[in-house]
């Protein structure tokens, strides 16, 4: 079935999906313009999971590898790393690149 996704208040930039490490059902990571938020959604229920806070400008791209682990990359010139057991932000590398 279709999913709406009411929960973003701006683009959806870059998404991805997992499979859920306990259930092996997929989960839809998705993040975006906006509020600068990353969403969960559990694909077998329709249903929100988790929405992760942290970056301050839009959010450019998702990463995940297995387990529970998810990278995301922002115009705010960081990366973060989610561990969706918490669900929070574990680690943040930032870049002091400056320019085009």
């Amino acid at each position: 079935p279709d999913l709406e996704f009411s929960m973003h208040d701006g683009t959806i930039r870059d998404l991805a999906f997992m499979e859920g490490p306990e259930s092996g059902g997929a989960i839809l990571i998705s993040a975006g313009a906006g509020d600068c938020n990353i969403y969960t959604t559990d694909c077998q229920r329709g249903q929100g999971l988790h929405a992760l806070s942290g970056h301050t400008g839009h959010i450019l791209s998702l990463y995940t590898w297995g387990g529970w682990m998810i990278a995301s990359g922002s115009q705010d010139k960081t990366v973060r790393f989610w561990d969706l057991r918490v669900p929070s932000c574990v680690r943040v590398v930032g870049t002091a690149f400056h320019g085009a």
